[in-house]
C-alpha cells in the first residue's frame, strides 16, 4: 500500500517580498480582466489576492463586483454585506462605488427594500462629497420657456463614434422616433470619422445636425455631447446616450420639467441609477454654465479615472453643486433629492423584459462562423427593408464572430426579415 504522506501549502505571508509580488500581478491581472470585460478572469485574479489578504476591503469590493458581473448574486451580496457591516474605518478602504454594488446586486435579487435603502444613502453619501464643489450663479431671470416654433433651440444631444450597431442603429432608431416623441427639438449628433459613412448618410434627416468631432483628440468622445452647454442659440437642451430607446415615459416626464419653474431635469428609473448626474438622463436650459469645452479640458487634464466613466465623474464634479439647486428629479426608486413620481404616460412600444429609461437596447448579439478574417475583425453585411449596409465584427477564438445588434434588429432576424452575410 502506497504511503501518504501531506504536503503543507506554502506560506506567502512568511516571506512578505513574495506575497506582494504574487499580490502585484494578480492586480495587473485584474485591471487587465477589467478592460476586457473578463470578469471569470477577474474573480480568479481577486480569489487568489484573497488567499494572501482576506480581508482587504479594496479586493473584497472589487471580488464582489466580479461575482455579480458572473451572475452569483447570492454570494456577491454576501460579500457586500460583509463590508457594510465592518467598521466605518475599514469600509472607508473598500472601492468609491461598492454601495452602488450592493444596491444594484439588490435588484438582481428582487431586494426592493434594500434597493431602496442602500441606492438613497449611496446618492446622500455622494451629494455630501460632491456638492462642496465650486458653485455657479443663477440667471436673475426665471427659466425662459420653450420656444415650439423653432425646433433649433431645443436640441437633443448625442455623442457617437465606433463601427457598433448597438450605438449607430440605436440611434438611427432614436432619430425616426424622435420626430414623434419630440417633434418641436432637434437632435444633434456629435461623432467623428471612425462611424461608418454609411451611419452619416442615414443620420442626415430633417430634424438632425451633424456636428464633425474628427479633429478632437483630448476631450473624450462621451463628454462632445456636454458642448450643446456653450451654443448661445440652444435655449434647451437634454442629453442622451446613443444606445438608449427614447420612449412614452421619458416624454410625459421631459414635458413635467418644461412646465416647471426648474433649470435643470434628470431622471432615474432602474435600481443601478445611482449617479447624482446618470449622463445620459438629463437635461438642461442655457445660460447657467460657460466654458464648458474649457473645463472640460481642464478636468480631463487631471483626470485619472477610467475614460469610461469620465462623463459621469465630470458631471458630478464640475455641475452637480450647481445643478442641486434647482433640479426637477423624477425618480419612483430612490426619491432622492425632492424626487417627484413619473407621471402616468402611455404604453411603452419598446416590449423587452425589463425596459426602462436609460437601458442599453444592444444587450443582445448575433454571431455566425468566420469567412474572411482582418486583423481579428469579420465585415458582415446586413440586409433589412430592402436595404444594406455593412459593419465589422469582433472574432472570438478563431472561428466565430460576434455582433452585439439592437433587440429590435435581432426580433426582425428571428423573424427572418433581416438576414446577416459574412463577406
Amino acid at each position: 500500500m502506497r504511503k501518504m504522506v501531506s504536503v503543507s501549502r506554502p506560506n506567502f505571508m512568511n516571506n512578505p517580498a513574495t506575497a506582494q509580488s504574487r499580490v502585484e500581478g494578480a492586480a495587473a491581472r485584474f485591471r487587465q480582466a477589467m478592460a476586457a470585460n473578463n470578469y471569470p478572469l477577474a474573480r480568479q485574479c481577486c480569489e487568489e489576492v484573497l488567499r494572501v489578504l482576506p480581508n482587504h476591503m479594496q479586493v473584497l469590493s472589487d471580488y464582489a463586483l466580479t461575482l455579480m458581473r458572473v451572475g452569483e448574486h447570492k454570494k456577491s451580496y454576501k460579500i457586500y454585506q460583509k463590508i457594510y457591516q465592518a467598521p466605518a474605518a475599514q469600509r472607508a478602504q473598500a472601492s468609491e462605488t461598492w454601495l452602488d454594488g450592493l444596491t444594484e446586486v439588490c435588484g438582481w435579487l428582487n431586494k426592493e427594500d434594500e434597493v431602496a435603502r442602500y441606492g438613497l444613502e449611496s446618492l446622500q453619501n455622494s451629494d455630501v462629497t460632491f456638492s462642496k464643489g465650486a458653485k455657479v450663479a443663477f440667471p436673475s431671470d426665471a427659466p425662459p420657456p420653450i420656444n415650439r416654433n423653432n425646433p433649433a433651440e431645443n436640441i437633443i444631444s448625442f455623442s457617437l463614434y465606433g463601427g457598433q450597431p448597438r450605438y449607430c442603429e440605436t440611434l438611427i432608431k432614436n432619430i425616426e422616433v424622435a420626430r414623434e416623441f419630440y417633434p418641436d427639438w432637434i437632435c444633434r449628433i456629435y461623432l467623428d470619422d471612425s462611424v461608418p459613412q454609411h451611419v452619416w448618410q442615414r443620420l442626415k434627416q430633417p430634424n438632425t445636425q451633424l456636428v464633425d468631432m474628427s479633429h478632437e483628440k483630448t476631450i473624450f468622445p462621451t463628454l462632445w455631447r456636454f458642448l450643446v452647454m456653450d451654443d448661445a442659440s440652444v435655449k434647451r437642451y437634454i442629453v442622451r446616450d446613443a444606445d438608449s430607446l427614447l420612449s412614452e415615459r421619458e416624454v410625459v416626464a421631459v414635458e413635467a420639467w418644461l412646465n416647471s419653474p426648474y433649470w435643470f431635469h434628470h431622471m432615474r428609473d432602474y435600481f443601478s441609477h445611482t449617479e447624482l448626474l446618470l449622463a445620459g438622463m438629463w437635461g438642461g436650459c442655457h445660460g447657467v454654465f460657460h466654458n464648458v469645452e474649457q473645463q472640460m479640458r481642464d478636468f480631463i487634464a487631471q483626470y485619472a479615472g477610467s475614460e469610461r466613466f469620465t462623463d459621469q465623474y465630470f458631471l458630478k464634479v464640475a455641475l452637480w453643486p450647481t445643478v442641486r439647486e434647482s433640479i426637477l428629479n423624477h425618480d419612483d426608486i430612490f426619491r432622492f433629492h425632492h424626487a417627484q413620481p413619473w407621471p402616468a404616460h402611455q404604453p411603452i412600444r419598446w416590449q423587452t423584459d425589463s425596459f426602462h429609461v436609460g437601458s442599453n437596447a444592444g444587450f443582445a448579439s448575433m454571431a455566425g462562423p468566420v469567412e474572411n478574417a482582418d486583423n481579428g475583425w469579420q465585415q458582415v453585411e446586413i440586409t433589412y427593408d430592402g436595404k444594406s449596409w455593412t459593419y465589422p465584427a469582433k472574432i472570438q477564438g478563431e472561428t466565430e464572430w460576434v455582433l452585439p445588434m439592437p433587440f429590435f434588429l435581432i426580433d426582425a432576424w428571428k423573424a427572418g426579415d433581416l438576414t446577416v452575410k459574412a463577406l
